[in-house]
C-alpha cells in the first residue's frame, strides 16, 4: 500500500511532536553504600604516604615469592631497608 502525502505529513508531525517532548529521565545510579567500618591501615594513616619506584620485573617477582613464603609485607620490607640505608 502506497503512502499518501497525508500519511507522510502525519508521520513527520508525530516525529516532531515526540522530539519536542521532554526526554524520559534516566534512572540515576545510587552511589555505593558508605563503608560501615572504621578506616584502618597505612592507607588512611596520615603518617604514611604512597610512593612508587621502577624495579626490574624479575626482582619484583622474586621479592613477592620470598614475602609469601615468609608471610611478609612489602611496605614493611621497604621501610626496614630504607631505615637501614638512612642510618648508614
Amino acid at each position: 500500500m502506497a503512502k499518501t502525502k497525508k500519511d507522510t505529513a502525519e508521520m513527520f508531525s508525530n516525529l516532531a511532536d515526540s522530539l519536542d517532548q521532554e526526554p524520559e529521565t534516566k534512572k540515576v545510579k545510587e552511589p555505593p553504600a558508605q563503608r560501615k567500618r572504621k578506616k584502618t591501615g597505612k592507607r588512611s594513616d596520615p603518617n604514611y604516604i604512597q610512593v612508587g619506584a621502577y624495579i626490574p620485573r624479575t626482582l619484583n617477582e622474586d621479592v613477592k615469592i620470598k614475602l609469601v613464603r615468609h608471610d611478609g609485607d612489602f611496605s614493611d620490607l621497604i621501610t626496614e631497608l630504607l631505615e637501614k640505608w638512612v642510618a648508614d
